[in-house]
Order: C-alpha cells, then structure tokens, then sequence
C-alpha cells in the first residue's frame, strides 16, 4: 500500500480545530468520488485527547480539568477508545482512503499497517512489537509497544460511509508529560492506568529523533506529494470545531 498524497496542516494553536479538521477530511474523502489517498502527519501542541466514552462519563469534568491543569488541552476526538496525551515531540500519523468494506475491513487493515509501523520502529534501533501491555492507557489489541513492557504508540480507525482514517501517535521523546498528565486525568476518570507503562521511542533508543521518525514513516509509505488545504475544506473543520471541544 503506497499513499502518495502528503498533508501537513494543522493548528498549533488550536488542537481542538486539528481534532475538527480530521473529522472534516474524512468526511471530504467519503464524500468525493476522487478523492486520493493521504498521509496527514504532524506534531501537536499539548493534546489531551478523549475518547467518545470517555466524554460521557459523570467524571469526565474533573479530568478535562485536571488536563488543562498539566497544560495540556481538552479534546474529544471523533474515535472511540479512551484518553490519551501528545505534546510537540508526539509525531500524529493520519491515514485516509476511499472505503467500500466498511466496518469489515478494519481488522485487515490494522494487520497490514501496524506491522509496517513496527518495522519502521525497528529499523531505527526500537525494539518495537504488536500487543497490549497491562496497565496501558488508552487499551488495544494493535498497541505499538516496547520490548513487550511499555506502550510506545496507539492505533484506531474510524470507518465512515465510503471512507476510512487509521491514526497512530507515536511518542518520540520527553515522556514525563505524558506520564504525569495521564495519571491524573485517569485517576479523575476513575480508570485503571499504571504511569510506568507509557514510555517514548527515545527510551527505548536515545538517539531516535523527531525528524528521523517522520522521514521514515514518509518513506515506508511513499507520501511525497505535498498538498494543501482547500479553503472550503478549512471552513468546514470550522464548523464542526465545537462537537470537538472537551
């Protein structure tokens, strides 16, 4: 699989327009009959992101606050699954593509990307493998973890009528934050959560930078097509910001 098609947008200071922004571009790409496949790849500001569940929880309250308390800001992202933290050294990979198997494509799909994920990792001297870790934010089958112990990156998909995004979030460097944050909001959540399980590339491999990463994902999927952003695009991520805000 090859998405040549590269986009680089987004809102350094506005992580909840990036979060509205996805939703726009998915919905572009189920849309439009010829819409091309592409990579969406950036590094966030200071993202709590929070799952649809999580949102609907009475607690739900008290752990946005307690995000913005770590400075990181709220978010509900259009995904399910539950919170999760990145900061400016996080590289966000977006995957979109025209869809006709719906929900029934899903599992094929983590089985060949995720390994491709993993085999990136490993190349940069990661010892990088498939699987949840006990304790782990954010829980998944598809977890990209380190040497079996710590939680590197999560995956997700969100399936659409006539179209499909596949996100991963790999934590490159300065972990600390992510730790801290994501304990106390999940403790405000009242959700299990083991602070020692969420961990960065660098350590596992000190050397491993931001740019490293990002050049190699771009590579392994052949994105070198940079494009940009529609102003009619802009504007509907405008318009779905507020279904976003936490």
């Amino acid at each position: 699989m090859t998405i040549e098609q590269l986009l680089t947008t987004h809102f350094p200071d506005d992580p909840v327009l990036d979060a509205a922004f996805a939703s726009a571009l998915l919905r572009r790409t189920g849309q439009d009959p010829n819409a091309p496949a592409l990579v969406r790849i950036y590094s966030p500001a200071r993202t709590l992101s929070f799952g649809r569940l999580d949102a609907v929880r009475p607690q739900f309250p008290d752990a946005a606050a307690a995000a913005r308390r770590h400075g990181f800001t709220p978010v509900v992202r259009g995904a399910g699954g539950r919170a999760a933290a990145y900061h400016e050294q996080t590289l966000v990979v977006e995957m979109y593509s025209r869809d006709t198997e719906g929900i029934v494509g899903a599992r094929p799909r983590f089985e060949r990307i995720t390994p491709r994920i993993v085999a990136v990792l490993s190349d940069l001297g990661v010892d990088a493998r498939i699987g949840p870790v006990p304790g782990e934010y954010c829980p998944g089958d598809w977890t990209v973890n380190g040497a079996g112990r710590v939680k590197l990156a999560g995956t997700a998909q969100r399936i659409i009528a006539g179209a499909w995004l596949f996100g991963v979030e790999l934590v490159v460097s300065d972990s600390a934050p992510v730790r801290a944050v994501l304990a106390d909001v999940n403790a405000a959540l009242e959700l299990e959560f083991d602070p020692s399980t969420a961990a960065s590339l660098a350590d596992m491999n000190p050397a491993v930078t931001l740019e490293q990463v990002r050049a190699a994902i771009l590579a392994e999927f052949g994105a070198v097509h940079e494009r940009t952003a529609d102003p009619d695009l802009l504007e509907e991520a405008a318009n779905l910001r507020d279904a976003h805000v936490a």
